[in-house]
């Protein structure tokens, strides 16, 4: 047996802070992404991201706490009291020790990093500040999210771009079939800093759009990266573990994999055929087919490098028509980071507990082609039972899951 259930959900998003709020939007395909107004965009080409706008940590931690932290732990310590929460168990009554915290990112806190090297370059040694330190590691936040919980199990940080929370969730499936703890909360985290969307644009990956006002921006398809931020974390047990406790399940984990591929540096794979491997192990260890998918949540970011060679392994994967499937491209709604993995995670379990699909558009828009428009179906129909998450990574990472509803 492989499967592991999920018991809660918190999320700090573009779309909307805590999971009621995300999904509300969601599920409506409302975007996230709008002006950057954190910090000066003015000299760049671009201005715009899946940008997190009214979190206010004090409605999940105390001052005293969150002010120790960076934006990027306070999201992260955010989404996991309200996964806690949600799943309803007690941490007085469970053995912290048999409790894990794997985080994914990419960057971990950028601006804190940023701010520490200033520091350090501006006045030399002393002029660093050394309360900025711990947060430049990029395991603050699955730090922080222990230490505010008092947990001490296992405790692991992955960076892989942008499958890191990808990763995340496939260890925490492994700790829990190895009966190594009894419950782990796992999630993916990051935030956008000045220092990083300036990298980004210097190497124009941006998708080359700079808007006046705050309204909502849909970007050109296949124009570039359109960068994002947040934190999402799940509660993932056991089914024996969820059931003695008389636990709600949003939806089982039934099966991943991660393959890897060969590629040159900051491109993603050319051909995707690691990319079709990770889709056929997971629905092969899911003892799935094609066939038996209800809704595939694509890693498109509006990269057309990214979006075309996914589309391709689509088109050799699903044997039906690319012009009677449909895809949910989340990443459109709430730009690329390497968090996102835990976010979208949750969006397909919510669908699979709400018994309302995700919304959809045509396969055929990743190929990027003028002809193609973004329009969402934000009613689809058909069944939400199995979903097939993919995923892949500049580098040459990908990543698959198999969710499926709880029977």
């Amino acid at each position: 047996m492989t499967d592991i259930v999920v018991t809660g959900i918190g999320i700090v998003s573009p779309l909307g802070v805590g999971r009621e709020a995300f999904w509300d939007n969601c599920s409506k395909a409302k975007t996230g992404i709008k002006k950057i107004t954190s910090f000066d965009t003015s000299s760049l080409g671009s201005n715009v991201g899946g940008w997190v706008k009214d979190f206010d940590p004090s409605q999940y931690i105390s001052p005293g706490a969150y002010r120790r932290m960076s934006r990027i732990s306070r999201m992260a310590v955010a989404s996991s009291v309200e996964a806690l929460k949600d799943s309803r168990l007690i941490l007085d009554d469970t053995d912290r020790g048999r409790i894990a915290v794997i985080m994914g990112t990419s960057y971990g806190s950028s601006s804190h990093a940023e701010e520490f090297y200033i520091g350090l370059l501006n006045n030399g040694p002393r002029g660093a500040q050394p309360f900025l330190f711990p947060e430049t590691v990029p395991n603050a936040p699955a730090s922080h999210i222990a230490m505010f919980h008092e947990i001490t199990g296992p405790n692991s940080t992955f960076c892989q771009n942008e499958i890191s929370a990808e990763n995340a969730i496939l260890y925490a499936q492994n700790l829990l079939l190895q009966n190594q703890v009894d419950v782990a909360l796992v999630g993916g985290a990051d935030e956008l800093s000045a220092i990083q969307y300036s990298c980004y644009d210097a190497v124009g990956a941006l998708n080359k759009i700079k808007v006046e006002d705050d309204e909502p921006v849909n970007p050109k398809l296949g124009g570039g990266l359109i960068l994002g931020e947040g934190a999402g974390v799940l509660v993932m047990e056991r089914p024996d573990f969820a059931l003695a406790r008389d636990a709600e399940v949003y939806g089982i984990l039934r099966s991943g994999a991660i393959t890897g591929g060969i590629t040159s540096i900051g491109h993603y794979e050319a051909k995707g055929e690691q990319m079709a491997r990770a889709m056929f192990l997971a629905m092969k260890e899911a003892n799935m087919g094609p066939d038996d998918i209800d809704q595939i949540d694509v890693s498109a970011n509006f990269s057309g490098e990214l979006d075309r060679m996914e589309y391709n392994q689509l088109k050799r994967t699903f044997i039906r028509p690319l012009n009677n499937l449909s895809i949910t491209p989340l990443k459109y709604l709430t730009g690329d980071f390497g968090g996102a993995g835990a976010m979208r995670a949750a969006a397909i379990l919510l669908s699979l507990h709400n018994q309302v699909p995700l919304p959809t558009v045509r396969a055929e828009i990743l190929k990027s082609e003028p002809e193609c428009s973004l329009s969402w179906d934000i009613h689809p129909r058909g069944k939400s039972q199995v979903a097939l998450m993919t995923s892949t990574t500049f580098g040459g990472g990908s990543a698959s899951l198999v969710f499926t509803r709880t029977q």
